[in-house]
C-alpha cells in the first residue's frame, strides 16, 4: 500500500523530470528566473511526457528513454533566443501552490483508522486506473496492453486517453514504487502545476507581489452551493438548480481527474506558446516553437479527449485566427505556416491514440460520442418546457457563478481592465485576446455539448476547466491593480468597492473548498475497510504464481462498499496483475466491447464468483476471456460453492486458511 516513503521520491523525480526543462525553456520565453518557475511545470510536463512517449513507441519504455526526452526537451531551449526579463516573483507563491495541491493528492491516499481498517475518499474511485499506471512501469511495451480486458487473453489495446498516466508510470518506473504512490504523486504535481501556472500568468499580467496570491486564492475557491443551502435548505436548492455534478472548481476536478486539469494546461500553454511565436521574428525560433506547439497540443489531447481534443480543437483554432488576424500583419504568414506544421507535429504523435479510439468507438457502437445539447441547469421546480428555454442562459447567468464565484466575476474584470489597457503592456494585451478566445469558446463547449460515450458529460464537465485556469488568473491581476487603487487617495472608492466584492465571492466560495479538503483528509469508513487493510498479502500471494502478463478472475463486486460505487479497487489499486474482465465499470472506458457484451461479460462474473456458475461458465472464462487466474475470498459466493474446486481446466495454487484460494490453469487444459 502506498507510504510517504514511497511517495516523495516520485515527488522529486516529477520535479526533475518535469520541472527542470520546463524552466530552461521558461528562461528563453521571456521569464525572468523566479518568474520561469512558476511556468516550469506544466510547461516540462506539456513537452517531455508527449516526446517520452513517441521515443517510446521506437525505443521502448526504458530509464534511458525517460531521461532521455528531458535531456531532448531541454535542449530545445539552447535553439531559444535569449530575453530579459527580471521580474521579481514571489517565491512564496509557489509554496502557497505546493500546499494547496496537496488537498487533491490527499484524497487519493489511504488513511488508516483507530480499529486498524482503511478509510478512502470518494474521489479514488476515479483513481482505479491506477491498474493502467503498474501495467505500463511493469512491462514497459508501448502502446500498453489493456489491463482490463483482452479477447481470449490477448495483450489487446489501450483506446483511453492514457498519456498523464504514462508520466505517472514514469515516476514508477524510475523510482521502482508502486502504481498508487505515482498516481498520488503526479495528482500532486498537477495541482502544483496548474496553480503555479495560474499565479505565474497572474503576475505576468500585473507584475505586483498580492497578484499571485490573489489568483491563488480564486482559484482554490468552491461552489456557492454550501453558503445557499445554509441558507435556504439544500432541498430548495436542488428543487430550483440541477444537483451538484462534475463541472465543479479546480481543486475539486483535481482530486478526481487530473489527467483533465493536466490536459487544460496543456492547452494554455499552447496558447502561450502561439502567442510568442506571433510575436516572434526568427525563422529559427518559429521553428522551435512550432515543436513546442505541436508537443503541448499533442499532451492535451493524449491525457483528455473532451479537454484536449474537441474544446482545444475549438477554442485553439478560435486563438490562433485571433492572434494572426491581429496587428501587425508583418509575421503573419511565417505564424500561420509554424502553426500549421505544430498541427502536424500533434497529429503525428495522437495518431496512434486517435486511430485506437476511433476503432473502439466502432466495436462498441456507441454512435456519435458527442451531440449538441444545453447544459441542464434549472432543477424540477421549473416547468420542463421552461426549461428547455432558459437553460441556455442559465448556464452563464446562473450556473457559473454558483460553481466558480472565485474566478468569474473578478476574471472578467481582469480581462476588461488589460483590454483597455489599464493593467499589462501591449504584449500582454495581445495574448490576452488569445486567452480571451480560449474561455469563450471552451464555456461554449461546455454550454452546448454532451458526450455520450460514457454514463456522464465528460465533455461538458471538463472543457471549463482551460477558462477556469485563465480566469483565475485574470482576477489575480484584477484584484491586485484594485489592491494597489484602493491605497490611491483619487481611486480608493473604486479599489476597494472591486477589491472588496471579488474577495467576498473567493471567501462564500471557501467552505466547500474546506468540506472537500476535510473529506479527502479524513475519507470514508466503509463494512468492507479492514478487509482491504490486509489484501496487500493476497495480491502478494497471487504475484507469486502468476507473471504480469497473466490475466487473473477476481470479483468484480468484490469490496464493492469501499465507494459509494461499486468497482474492484482491491483489484485496481493492489494487484499490479492484468484482469480479464476488470467489471463493468472498467470496461466501459477501456474495453472495446458494446452494451451488450459488457453486460453479458459482468452477468457471467457475477454468477460465477455468486457460487452459481456452472461448468461451462468456467469453461467461457479460461478460453473466452483467457483467465490462467483465479482468486477466490470468503467475500465471495463462490468461497462455499467453488466451481473450480472440481475443474480440470485449474488447479489450486495456494490456499490459505479462510483467507484465499488461488487456482491457475492447467498447461494441457482440454
Amino acid at each position: 500500500m502506498v507510504s510517504l516513503p514511497s511517495l516523495l521520491p516520485c515527488i522529486l523525480l516529477a520535479l526533475f523530470l518535469w520541472a527542470l526543462p520546463g524552466w530552461l525553456l521558461a528562461r528563453r520565453l521571456g521569464q525572468g528566473r523566479t518568474a520561469a518557475l512558476a511556468l516550469a511545470p506544466a510547461l516540462g510536463w506539456a513537452t517531455q511526457t508527449p516526446a517520452a512517449l513517441a521515443v517510446a513507441h521506437l525505443f521502448g519504455l526504458s530509464p534511458v528513454v525517460i531521461i532521455g526526452s528531458a535531456a531532448l526537451v531541454s535542449l530545445c531551449a539552447l535553439a531559444l533566443p535569449r530575453t530579459r526579463d527580471e521580474a521579481a516573483f514571489p517565491l512564496s507563491a509557489l509554496v502557497f501552490a505546493g500546499l494547496l495541491a496537496l488537498v487533491p493528492m490527499l484524497g487519493v491516499l489511504p488513511k488508516v483508522t483507530a480499529d486498524g481498517a482503511i478509510a478512502l475518499a470518494s474521489p479514488i474511485y476515479d483513481h482505479a486506473k491506477i491498474i493502467l499506471i503498474d501495467e505500463i512501469a511493469q512491462n514497459r511495451a508501448i502502446p500498453p496492453a489493456n489491463p482490463v480486458f483482452g479477447a481470449g487473453g490477448a495483450a489487446g489495446t489501450v483506446a483511453y486517453y492514457y498519456l498523464w498516466h504514462f508520466g505517472a508510470a514514469e515516476l514508477a518506473l524510475l523510482s521502482g514504487a508502486q502504481g498508487w504512490a505515482a498516481d498520488a504523486a503526479a495528482t500532486w504535481f498537477t495541482g502544483f502545476a496548474a496553480l503555479a501556472l495560474v499565479a505565474g500568468l497572474a503576475f505576468r499580467l500585473n507584475p505586483s507581489l498580492s497578484a499571485p496570491f490573489l489568483a491563488l486564492l480564486a482559484a482554490s475557491a468552491g461552489s456557492l452551493r454550501p453558503v445557499l443551502a445554509a441558507l435556504f435548505g439544500g432541498a430548495r436548492v436542488d428543487h430550483v438548480l440541477e444537483p451538484a455534478s462534475g463541472l465543479a472548481g479546480l481543486l475539486y476536478q483535481t482530486s478526481w481527474s487530473p489527467h483533465h486539469v493536466s490536459s487544460a494546461t496543456a492547452c494554455v500553454i499552447a496558447v502561450l506558446l502561439m502567442a510568442r511565436l506571433r510575436a516572434g521574428r526568427c525563422a529559427g525560433e518559429a521553428t522551435v516553437l512550432a515543436g513546442l506547439i505541436g508537443l503541448a497540443a499533442a499532451a492535451a489531447f493524449g491525457s483528455s479527449l473532451w479537454v484536449g481534443g474537441v474544446t482545444f480543437a475549438l477554442a485553439g483554432t478560435a486563438a490562433a485566427l485571433v492572434l494572426g488576424l491581429s496587428p501587425p500583419p508583418v509575421g503573419r504568414l511565417r505564424f500561420l505556416a509554424a502553426l500549421a506544421g505544430a498541427a502536424l507535429v500533434a497529429l503525428a504523435l495522437v495518431a496512434p491514440l486517435l486511430m485506437a479510439q476511433i476503432h473502439a468507438a466502432a466495436a462498441r457502437g456507441s454512435g456519435m460520442p458527442v451531440q449538441m445539447v444545453p447544459f441542464p441547469v434549472l432543477g424540477p421546480g421549473w416547468p420542463q418546457a421552461l426549461r428547455a428555454v432558459l437553460d441556455p442562459l442559465s448556464y452563464g447567468l446562473v450556473l457559473l457563478p454558483v460553481e466558480f464565484p472565485g474566478v468569474l466575476f473578478a476574471g472578467v474584470v481582469g480581462f476588461a481592465l488589460v483590454f483597455t489597457g489599464r493593467v499589462a503592456g501591449r504584449a500582454e494585451q495581445q495574448t490576452a485576446r488569445a486567452l480571451g478566445a480560449l474561455v469563450i469558446v471552451a464555456l461554449a463547449v461546455s454550454a452546448a455539448l454532451q458526450s455520450t460515450v460514457g454514463e456522464n458529460n465528460d465533455l461538458g464537465w471538463r472543457a471549463v476547466l482551460p477558462a477556469v485556469l485563465v480566469l483565475a488568473a485574470f482576477a489575480g491581476a484584477a484584484l491586485a491593480a484594485a489592491l494597489s487603487r484602493a491605497v490611491e487617495t483619487t481611486r480608493a472608492r473604486t479599489g476597494l468597492a472591486l477589491l472588496a466584492a471579488g474577495l467576498a465571492l473567493i471567501a462564500i466560495g471557501l467552505p466547500d473548498t474546506l468540506a472537500l479538503a476535510r473529506r479527502n483528509i479524513a475519507g470514508e469508513q466503509s463494512a468492507d475497510g479492514r478487509t482491504f487493510a490486509s489484501d496487500p498479502a493476497l495480491w502478494q500471494a497471487v504475484r507469486r504464481h502468476v507473471g504480469p502478463q497473466v490475466r487473473i478472475a477476481s470479483n468484480p463486486a468484490r469490496l464493492e462498499k469501499l465507494t459509494p460505487w461499486p468497482i474492484n479497487l482491491s483489484w485496481a489499486l493492489l494487484s499490479r496483475r492484468r484482469s480479464c474482465f476488470g467489471g463493468e465499470e472498467m470496461a466501459l472506458a477501456f474495453a472495446p466491447l458494446s452494451a451488450s457484451a459488457r453486460t453479458d461479460a459482468a452477468a457471467l462474473f457475477g454468477r460465477v464468483f455468486a457460487g452459481m456458475g456452472t461448468a461451462e461458465d468456467v469453461a467461457t472464462l479460461r478460453r473466452t476471456f483467457g483467465c490462467d487466474g483465479i482468486v477466490v475470498t470468503p467475500q465471495d459466493g463462490a468461497w462455499t460453492a467453488d466451481p473450480f474446486v472440481s475443474s480440470a481446466l485449474y488447479r489450486l495454487a495456494e490456499e490459505k486458511d479462510g483467507r484465499w484460494r488461488i487456482y491457475v490453469a492447467r498447461e494441457a487444459a482440454p
